[in-house]
Parts: C-alpha cells; structure tokens; sequence
C-alpha cells in the first residue's frame, strides 16, 4: 500500500474531507510505503516550512539519481528536520562543530558530496551559508539510512544499542512515549545516527566545552542525570565513552521528550 501526501500553499485551508484539489494547486507529491513516516511527516509539517521539504526531496534525488543510493524512507523525516534546524541554529549564531568531516571525506566520499550539494541548494534557495561541517552532518543521514550498507550483525547491534537508549530514559523518567510524536522521532533518528557511529567505530572522541554546553548544562539537571546513565551504558557495552558534544544532543532530545509527555499528561 502507499501513501500519497500532497503539498502546496494553502492546500489544505478551509478545506473539508472529501474534497478535491486542484491539479495546479499541488506543488510537491511525496509517494511512501511506510505509514509511520508518511504520519510523522504530516506532523512536522506543521510545524515547518514546506520549502524544507522540497530541499529535502531534491538532495534525496540527487543521491539516489547519481550514485544509486537504496534509501530507508526515515530519510525523508530525519533530514527535512535536520535541514530546518541546521538553518535555525546557523540564524541564531550557534555553530556545532563536526569532527568527523576529514574522517566522512576520505571513507564516505559519496555521502559526503550529497551533503555538499545540501548546503548548495541551502545556499541558493535560502540565502543561508552553512559551514561545511554541517555536510558531514547530513552524510551521516544518507549512511545511516542506506538499506544495503550494513550487514546484519551491525543492524542488529544499532537496534540494541537505541532500544538500551530509550529504555534508560523511560524507566529514569517513568514515562510513556508517544511514537508519533516529533519529540520521539527526532530522539530515534539521532540515536541511530549515534548508534552507527559506535557500531563502525567512527566515534570522535574530542572533547570540548563551550558557552552553548555550558547553557545546556545548567537548564536541563535532570536530563544530564540520565545521560550520565546512558555514558554507563555505552561505556560497558562499546567500552566507550561520551564525547560533551554527545551528551550536549541527548540531554536536548530528552528535554525535548519531557516536555511532549508532560503536555500530553495536561490534555
């Protein structure tokens, strides 16, 4: 079965069930199987800019038209909202450093390129100039989500390794997730990212600390308090630990998953 979602300015405004649109009023199709992302996309999509969604859609072309890539549908999510945020962040004077770069242009000279063409059209369409850290940030999308670039082993060991994640966080905090939810999504989709990195070995290990760690650090107590059961956890089972760049990104997406549940508890 697939799922058709269909955009455009206004699209949908003042609009009832059953109606039927216009062909010229339609700007963009997406086509998915998977009815979880075509539900989580209809989400985000409340919250963001269409424009993101086409930028999205042409780096994923592009990946896919010039060098084959076979790609998991979670792509189309992850990176529109990572495209949206990188944009964000870049407007707001906060740059995060990516020190894997040299490390994804000699072994993922692909993926990287894509992310390169990311920042091209960021450039061209928006005006915005990300730095070129921020391509090796979107490689990591592209990697993470090809179906045939990782054996089975590996799957398997990124599943346990999210699924140890999301378990220490909702048993610290008593909560329940709700899977549709951005919060969640965004949450998952960086722990796979996260993941990988630990499964292929590739974990930066530089550690620093800057005004925006430290921001993070005082606001959000209760969230480093579980991070630091996450850095037990990978510790024992990657006999690893987590960079404060790692830590400053989970202690964000729990406060973000937080903040979810206790609004649901208020409706």
């Amino acid at each position: 079965m697939f799922y058709q979602i269909k955009m455009g300015k206004g699209i949908g405004f003042n609009k009832s069930i059953g109606h039927h649109l216009k062909s010229e009023d339609i700007e963009k199709v997406f086509v998915l199987k998977d009815r979880s992302v075509s539900k989580n996309i209809i989400r985000l999509a409340s919250e963001i800019d269409s424009t993101y969604f086409e930028l999205a859609k042409q780096v994923i072309d592009y990946a896919i038209d010039t060098y084959g890539m076979v790609l998991m549908e979670h792509i189309y999510l992850g990176l529109t909202d990572h495209l949206s945020f990188a944009v964000k962040r870049n407007n707001e004077g906060i740059l995060i450093q990516n020190f894997y770069t040299q490390t994804l242009k000699r072994f993922n000279p692909k993926e990287f390129q894509v992310g390169l063409y990311a920042l091209q059209l960021v450039r061209e369409g928006l005006q915005v100039e990300l730095p070129e850290d921020e391509a090796g940030n979107i490689a990591f999308h592209f990697i993470n989500a090809q179906t045939n670039s990782s054996n089975s082993i590996d799957n398997q060991k990124i599943f346990e390794t999210v699924k140890g994640i999301l378990d220490i966080v909702k048993y610290n905090f008593s909560i329940l997730y709700d899977e549709d939810g951005i919060g969640y999504t965004r949450f998952v989709t960086h722990l796979r990212l996260f993941a990988q990195r630990l499964v292929n070995g590739s974990q930066d290990l530089y550690d620093y600390e800057d005004s925006f760690y430290t921001r993070v650090l005082e606001s959000c107590p209760r969230e480093y308090e579980c991070v630091k059961k996450i850095g037990i956890f990978i510790k024992e089972k990657f006999d690893s630990k987590l960079s404060r760049q790692e830590e400053m990104y989970l202690a964000v997406h729990i406060h973000r998953i937080l903040e979810e549940y206790a609004q649901r508890k208020k409706t």
